[in-house]
């Protein structure tokens, strides 16, 4: 699927932007019906406990001091490319972006793995199919103290349907041989000549194939006065998860 737009979303009376991400979802109750309606017609919604206190609609909000990070409420920094939660066994199929106030400036990329691997030599496709690299943990899931480590993973692996599905975290990746990095190199550089760009608006809804497509997003600048930015995001999966598991 890549990524598809839907406008003309229903969201309702939405108020000002919040300076903190902890929002009662009884605040927007039809943004919040229209996005989990859109996300159950895909699977099933889900959230982890270590992020935004395990809140099953996230709000995506720049927040002071944490202007310069490699999190969603980051503003002054380019929020690198990268799979959503690329280091957890059980990432979500799909990332749902609702927007409710837009900024111009806060433009959102994204990049789709079939544009990324035609630019890739066959060399560095087998190696990337191969478990020789390292990521970490996201710095949202880490908030509250919790120990940062590393893992072992593959970036390209093949798709139930055709083709490749892919797991990348341009900030905290790296190979782990010689061989591998060099693969990487390659990768960051087709990355960087795949991405596309799309600026958000009051009632857009974009749904990101987190499978295969990668996304971030441009600096910006917060004002932190209501008038900022607002996105509600959620996650869908549609494979069994186990019961409970965080």
């Amino acid at each position: 699927m890549g990524v598809k737009l839907y406008k003309n979303m229903e969201i309702g009376d939405i108020g000002e932007t919040p300076l903190i991400p902890f929002v009662s979802d009884d605040a927007i109750p039809i943004a919040k019906k229209s996005l989990i309606n859109f996300g159950n017609s895909l699977g099933s919604p889900i959230c982890y406990k270590q992020e935004q206190g395990g809140q099953l609609i996230q709000h995506i909000i720049p927040v002071f001091k944490t202007e310069y990070g490699q999190i969603s409420t980051s503003s002054k920094t380019n929020l690198e490319l990268h799979t959503e939660t690329a280091f957890h066994p059980y990432k979500p199929s799909y990332v749902l972006l609702l927007c409710l106030r837009g900024d111009k400036n806060a433009v959102t990329t994204y990049a789709n793995v079939e544009d990324i691997v035609e630019k890739l030599s066959p060399e560095s496709i087998e190696m990337l199919n191969k478990p020789f690299f390292i990521t970490r943990i996201d710095e949202s899931f880490r908030s509250n103290g919790e120990k940062d480590f590393e893992l072992f993973t593959s970036i390209l692996r093949p798709h139930i349907n055709g083709g490749f599905s892919m797991t990348f975290d341009k900030h905290f990746m790296r190979g782990c041989t010689e061989e591998a990095q060099k693969a990487l190199d390659e990768l960051n550089v087709a990355v960087n000549e795949s991405i596309e760009e799309v600026v958000l608006e009051s009632g857009d809804l974009l749904v990101i194939d987190n499978e295969t497509t990668v996304h971030g997003r441009r600096p910006f600048s917060a004002k932190y006065d209501g008038t900022d930015r607002w996105v509600l995001r959620l996650l869908v999966s549609n494979r069994y998860i186990p019961l409970g598991h965080k």
